[in-house]
């Protein structure tokens, strides 16, 4: 333990120091949120694999890579592992680690080399997993051995073709299926596969696999894994969360790392008892993930259960849950956490005073209506153009979603189903869950557009409803929306609304370029499936996804392709059908050309996405559906726009590293 002793010397082991684009990225989104709270709590940092374990006058060494964040971090701190940098490489006695996180990606079983090495940090410290639990994990036969008794799929092990030959004889044919898979895996859907029965080279595809693997299972396969699977997550006996993966279109596995979307589930007593069962077999493992079929079968047990899910289903941090208590075990309770131990629930160096500022002045409450319910509340002009700082990787711009007016100008529109037309209808909750610093207007954009000049275009080339004014807003049908006029001293007051947000985003893109030397900025928008009114596209179907770079000019080449890229990429797993477009039938609006500098580090992507693609339209003939989200493809969206948007603020962050 070093001088400071609240400071642990924690150590990661894996096979690779990255299996991504990233400096650090272990691919497991358990491991890389305990790195990260770990970073963030000012602890020292280390990796290594076990080829990098040898002997140094008798005592147990690495060649281990230090890992730290930059001087002026920020980022959200269960991610900002993206940010860690591998600063020295050094020998590291192991009797110095205090805690080691053991992946064993590169542990089959127990001939692996080094195991009696990694042993050595245990001594004074802590290795989690433990080699047993890491090894009894590691096994996928070792919970049919365990558990004789608990409903599972019918499995056998084989080590050679005659021992799978007869297995599959044992087999029942379900659906002309079977599955065969790595006896020795860590997770992740890697070395599972499905076969069929009648595969004319059978023979062949099982003995490539034997070669590779050198010991497999083969499975009953169940059908109803199409609806999915339950992962169950205990930490110290405990029963933290469990929730249903359902899989990717076009995929039949339910791992994350491949698509799969997770969603809350409530155990039945019938569940519980058989995941509990499952745990409580293997004692020696403190992380573990228990995966079981709804009719209860059990498919394997897990070390490192992923921690996105629960994050995001339920906001449980179990990295923050894992750290807290290991640190009480090598601190005292006393010690830990303690005044110098960064929480992970605020950004440690990056503050938003300045940000707020701008609200001041704005403090009165405003009787607002809600014209897609005619509902009346009274709101603060922060609740109205809201800002959130999610986490500081890429500003998010959501300009048209809103659907509140204030009342006081009610009697300024015909507020029907025209007015609800000019609305991005639910695209603030299809965007909001990309992350970024958020600015999100929660005003009807015919009340005030803010994605046009303060003082409008006079130019020919656009048709009227991309060339008007703020307060003077004509729909994609060519109508003006304004019935009443303003008087100077209303208009300055609408205007308000648009300097406020405009400011907000300006003091963003500034602050980022002070801050990291370049901004990325994302405005986000949802369109109609087929071009209404006077556009170029009028009466034409739409791709589902279109990407605006003016031409490829409002940011670094890299980051579109980054972005662009990803979007294609992230599309075509769901089988959904989707269809992309760039600049086309919108290259970028006002929001983007006017916040966009890419030679002075200003880079800005439009996004636009169809409103059938998340949603059943306001045009649509069925009065029961109109308007209601689609759930499914909700979220479907809402991953490959993630992706999107990560990879884009990644690029970024490599090209300005250089």
């Amino acid at each position: 333990m070093e001088n400071n002793e609240q400071v642990l010397n924690i150590a990661f082991e894996s096979g690779q120091l990255s299996y991504s684009g990233l400096e650090v990225d272990l691919y497991n989104t358990g491991l890389n949120q305990i790195l990260s709270v770990a970073a963030t709590r000012g602890h020292s940092l280390y990796h290594f694999s076990m080829e990098d374990l040898y002997l140094q006058e008798d005592k147990p060494h690495a060649k281990a890579s230090v890992l730290a964040l930059p001087e002026n971090w920020y980022s959200d701190p269960l991610e900002c592992y993206r940010l860690l940098k591998k600063i020295d490489e050094r020998p590291v006695d192991l009797s110095t680690i205090d805690l080691c996180f053991f992946r064993a990606d590169d542990v089959r079983n127990s001939g692996t080399p080094n195991l009696d090495l990694i042993r050595a940090i245990e001594e004074k410290g802590i290795l989690m997993e433990s080699v047993e639990a890491t090894l009894s994990t590691n096994d996928k036969y070792e919970i049919i051995v365990r558990c004789p008794g608990l409903p599972r799929p019918l499995t056998y092990t084989a080590g050679n073709l005659d021992e799978a030959n007869k297995a599959l004889s044992r087999l029942p044919n379900n659906n002309g299926f079977f599955v065969l898979k790595d006896r020795y895996g860590y997770g992740c859907g890697h070395g599972v596969h499905r076969i069929g029965f009648e595969d004319p080279e059978l023979t062949e595809v099982i003995n490539m696999y034997l070669n590779l693997y050198n010991h497999i299972l083969l499975q009953e396969f169940c059908p109803e894994v199409e609806e999915g699977d339950i992962v169950v997550t205990f930490f110290d006996g405990e029963l933290i969360g469990s929730m249903l993966r359902e899989a990717a279109a076009g995929e039949w596995k339910t791992n994350f790392s491949l698509g799969a979307t997770q969603l809350p589930h409530t155990l039945s007593p019938e569940q519980e008892e058989i995941a509990r069962a499952a745990q409580k077999a293997f004692p020696e493992s403190r992380m573990l993930s228990v995966d079981i079929l709804q009719s209860g079968k059990v498919l394997e047990v897990n070390a490192f259960p992923g921690g996105q899910g629960l994050l995001e289903l339920y906001g449980i941090s179990l990295s923050s849950m894992v750290l807290d208590r290991l640190e009480s075990e090598l601190l005292g309770k006393s010690k830990a956490p303690s005044a110098m131990v960064k929480t992970i629930t605020t950004q440690p160096t990056y503050q938003w005073d300045d940000i707020y500022a701008h609200y001041e002045g704005h403090s009165e409450e405003v009787e607002v209506v809600d014209v897609f319910s005619e509902e009346k509340y009274v709101l603060s002009t922060r609740d109205l153009v809201e800002f959130r700082p999610q986490n500081p990787n890429f500003i998010l711009s959501i300009p048209h979603s809103g659907v509140l007016l204030p009342a006081k100008y009610k009697d300024h529109f015909e507020l029907n189903s025209k007015s609800l037309l000019e609305i991005d209808l639910f695209s603030d909750i299809l965007f909001e869950a990309i992350g970024g610093l958020q600015v999100i207007s929660r005003l009807a954009p015919f009340f005030v557009d803010l994605n046009r000049s303060r003082n409008g275009s006079k130019s020919k080339h656009l048709p009227r409803h991309l060339a008007n004014p703020p307060t003077e807003y004509y729909s994609v049908k060519d109508e003006l929306l304004l019935q009443k006029g303003y008087t100077p001293f209303q208009e300055e007051n609408v205007l308000e609304y648009y300097d406020l947000y405009h400011k907000i985003l300006t003091s963003l893109i500034e602050k980022l370029k002070k801050e990291q030397g370049y901004a990325l900025l994302i405005d986000a928008h949802s369109m109609t499936s087929v071009g209404l009114g006077r556009v170029h596209d009028k009466g034409e179907e739409r791709d589902n996804i279109v990407v605006g770079t003016l031409d490829d000019t409002s940011a670094h080449p890299e980051i579109i392709s980054a972005f662009v890229n990803t979007l294609k990429q992230g599309i075509k797993p769901y089988g959904l059908g989707l269809t992309f477009a760039k600049n086309d039938p919108y290259a970028g609006g006002f929001i983007t050309r006017m916040h966009s500098d890419p030679g002075n580090d200003a880079h800005a992507i439009q996004i636009e996405i169809t409103m059938d693609t998340y949603m059943y339209e306001p045009s649509d003939s069925d009065k029961d559906k109109r308007y209601a989200l689609k759930q499914s493809r909700l979220r479907i969206a809402q991953d490959f726009l993630r992706k999107a948007a990560l990879a884009a603020s990644d690029t970024a962050r490599r090209i300005y590293s250089r």
